[in-house]
C-alpha cells in the first residue's frame, strides 16, 4: 500500500490573480516559500484556492503549472467541488493526466444527497482513479456531511485513504479511530481547531493561515505529531487572534487580504467574492506585526 500523503501540514495555497488573469510568478514565489518551510503536502485549486470560480482552462493550467513546479518536491492535491457525479467523473478522467499525487473531493453541493447517495458517488470515484482520494467534509458549503457508519464503508474503498473535516464535530476522530482502517487518516480543515482535533486522533490539518504563517503552522503540526501538547496549546494561543482575523469574511478573502499585505500577490480575487474591508485588512495587518512579518 501507498504512503499515505494526507498528513501533518497541508497548505490550501490560495490562487494569486494580476489583471484578472492567475500570477504564475506570484504563485511560483508562494509554492517556494511553502516548500522552504517544510509543509507536507499542498493543495491546488481548492476552495482556497478559488477553485469553484475558475474556468475550465484556468483550472487544469492551474494544476498543471503547479504540478510541474512543484517537480514532486512535495505532493499535489488538485480540489475538486463537484455539482454532480458526471462532472466529477470527467474532471477526474483529466486530473488523471496531470501528475498530480491526491484529488480532494467534496460532495455535489446544493442537491444535498441522501448518505446511499453519498457511497454511490465516492464508488464510481474511487473506481475512477488510482490516485489517492481524501473525501471533503465540508457542510456549511456542499449542504451535505458523512454520516460515520457511511465514512466507515467509504473506508473501504482501496483509493479512498483520508478526510479533510472542515465541520464543527471535533468528536468525530475519537468515535471512529477505532472503527476505520489504520491507513486512513482524518485530518481538520479548521486552523482553530489543530490542537483539539490532534489530540483527539487527526493525523494533521489542512490549513489556510499557512499560506502566510507557514513555519508557525508547521512548528504546531511538529508539536502536536510529537506529542508536545504544551508546546502546541502555547504556540495555538498565539495564533488564535491570526486565525479570528483572516476569518471575518468568507474564505479566502481574509487570508488573500494577508498574503496581499505581504506582497505575495495582489488584492484581486474572483467575483462573487470581493477585497476585504478597510476594517478586516486592519486587523490582518495587526496581526502581522505582531508575528514581526510587516
Amino acid at each position: 500500500m501507498k504512503k499515505n500523503i494526507y498528513t501533518g501540514l497541508i497548505t490550501a495555497l490560495i490562487t494569486p490573480f494580476k489583471d484578472d488573469k492567475i500570477d504564475y510568478q506570484s504563485l511560483e514565489n508562494l509554492i517556494d516559500l511553502q516548500i522552504k518551510s517544510g509543509v507536507n503536502a499542498l493543495v491546488v485549486a481548492g476552495s482556497t484556492g478559488e477553485g469553484s470560480s475558475l474556468d475550465e482552462h484556468e483550472y487544469f493550467e492551474l494544476i498543471t503549472r503547479a504540478t510541474n513546479f512543484v517537480d514532486k518536491k512535495v505532493p499535489v492535491i488538485a480540489g475538486l467541488t463537484t455539482v454532480s457525479t458526471q462532472y466529477a467523473l470527467n474532471k477526474i478522467k483529466k486530473l488523471n493526466e496531470l501528475g498530480i499525487d491526491g484529488i480532494m473531493c467534496t460532495p455535489p453541493q446544493y442537491i444535498r444527497p441522501e448518505q446511499e447517495g453519498l457511497i454511490a458517488h465516492f464508488k464510481m470515484v474511487n473506481d475512477a482513479t488510482d490516485l489517492q482520494v481524501i473525501l471533503y467534509s465540508n457542510p456549511g458549503r456542499t449542504g451535505v456531511d458523512f454520516s460515520d457508519d457511511t465514512l466507515i464503508k467509504l473506508a473501504e474503498f482501496p483509493n479512498i485513504v483520508a478526510l479533510k473535516d472542515a465541520g464543527s464535530d471535533i468528536e468525530r476522530p475519537l468515535r471512529l479511530t477505532t472503527k476505520l482502517p489504520s491507513h486512513f487518516n482524518m485530518l481538520t480543515g479548521d486552523d482553530g481547531k489543530a490542537v483539539v482535533y490532534s489530540a483527539h486522533g487527526g493525523k494533521g490539518c489542512v490549513s489556510v493561515v499557512s499560506n502566510v504563517l507557514p513555519n508557525q503552522c508547521a512548528l504546531l503540526q511538529n508539536y502536536l505529531r510529537d506529542g508536545n501538547f504544551a508546546k502546541a496549546l502555547m504556540l495555538q494561543q498565539k495564533l488564535l487572534p491570526m486565525y479570528a482575523a483572516t476569518f471575518a469574511e468568507s474564505n479566502p478573502i481574509g487570508i488573500k487580504c494577508a498574503a496581499a499585505c505581504l506582497k505575495l500577490c495582489s488584492h484581486e480575487i474572483k467575483l462573487p467574492l470581493t477585497p476585504a474591508r478597510a476594517e478586516t485588512r486592519a486587523g490582518i495587518e495587526k496581526m502581522l506585526k505582531e508575528f514581526g512579518k510587516m
